[in-house]
């Protein structure tokens, strides 16, 4: 078990500390490279070994082991439900990533309740097994945050704590909505409702419905909330079917995730609803299904591989300089257009209809 520096894991600094060179000096020691002398080399590898550092990567591990990962998720981001559909990519690029950089990586569930906050802490938070850690997907209270930031370094990848003294990597849900919601009004709709987000929803819910306000405030445009549980597709598609039925006059639907979408296109087409001609639909996340359901969801692409790759370059950082500034990665989401959304057909005007007769006396 490594030594502690802190109650964190020693660093490249706290090593050059040691020895009483640059941390350049003893970066070179310990890859094996020209500049230092044997004994040097020697010298930085002790004081290596006995803080118990750890390398990153590109550090010659003949004489030291690899880093332990942690990664903590929610048990239904790791499983077969279906909010695996956006976090197996993300896990994916984290343990590609860790593989990269010779990294053995830890995986432990994190129950949490319905708003995302933590139940239960495994573990490894605690008990030092881990020299860092990637918490995804759940939403940290005061008193579970100050029991990480006592953890060995640790970095939220579409996660938050009510304090952000994290590191973390997460999506520019905000300006991704507003793209989404821009892409429906370009296309002429003026009656846009949202589905599937709520006053209290988890961060990155509450950031695209903020995108959506936005846009329509500077549109001029009056806000439509079908407020619904997104973690519950089925209902909330049964909610947004409901609303959309007793207001015809709603031309377009901002959905704030991908899951709730696709249920929502399988409800529209059992209740007779034309996706798109009588409305039209966009999502959020660019989940598998999107391409394949009828029609093929129009939706916000987000890079979720690169979400786990950055996770684990923001922990090799931090690993390596313990003391630098907290830094947030916002990744821009991209608009993926498909088959769920069409341009409104403009409303010819009286005096439109009379030039089209002079122009064509066929048409009179």
């Amino acid at each position: 078990m490594p030594n502690r520096v802190g109650h964190k894991t020693a660093t490249l600094a706290d090593v050059a500390a040691a020895v009483g060179l640059s941390p350049a000096a003893v970066s070179l020691a310990l890859r094996g490279k020209p500049g230092v002398s044997e004994a040097t080399r020697t010298r930085v590898l002790e004081a290596a070994r006995t803080l118990g550092y750890r390398p990153v990567d590109g550090v010659s591990r003949q004489h030291l082991n690899p880093m332990t990962i942690g990664l903590v998720i929610n048990p239904d981001h790791g499983g077969v439900q279906e909010a695996n559909r956006f976090y197996a990519p993300v896990i994916a690029g984290i343990q590609g990533s860790c593989r990269s950089h010779h990294m053995d990586l830890m995986l432990a569930t994190m129950p949490v309740d319905l708003h995302q906050y933590p139940i239960e802490l495994p573990r490894i938070v605690t008990n030092g097994t881990c020299d860092g850690l990637i918490v995804a997907g759940a939403h940290l209270s005061p008193a579970t945050a100050a029991t990480f930031r006592a953890a060995p370094p640790t970095i939220l990848v579409d996660a938050y704590a009510e304090d952000d003294l994290f590191d973390s990597v997460v999506m520019d849900n905000v300006g991704g909505a507003r793209t989404a919601v821009q892409h429906l009004v370009s296309l002429g709709h003026r009656e846009i409702a949202i589905l599937a987000t709520e006053p209290q929803a988890y961060p990155s819910i509450l950031e695209r419905r903020r995108g959506y306000e936005q846009v329509m405030a500077e549109q001029e445009l009056t806000p439509c909330f079908i407020d619904a549980q997104y973690w519950l597709p089925e209902a909330a598609a049964a909610v947004g079917i409901e609303f959309v039925k007793a207001h015809p006059e709603i031309t377009a639907l901002f959905v704030a995730n991908d899951l709730v979408a696709v249920a929502f296109l399988q409800a529209a087409r059992q209740e007779g609803i034309v996706v798109p001609d009588q409305l039209s639909v966009v999502g959020f996340d660019d989940i598998d299904l999107a391409k394949f359901i009828s029609p093929a969801l129009t939706t916000m692409a987000v890079d979720k591989l690169g979400m786990g790759r950055l996770a684990v370059t923001l922990l090799s950082h931090r690993l390596e300089v313990d003391k630098e500034c907290v830094t947030q990665t916002s990744l821009r989401p991209t608009l993926v257009e498909r088959e769920s959304t069409r341009a409104l057909r403009p409303v010819a005007t009286p005096v439109e209809v009379d030039t089209a007769r002079q122009l064509d006396p066929q048409t009179a």
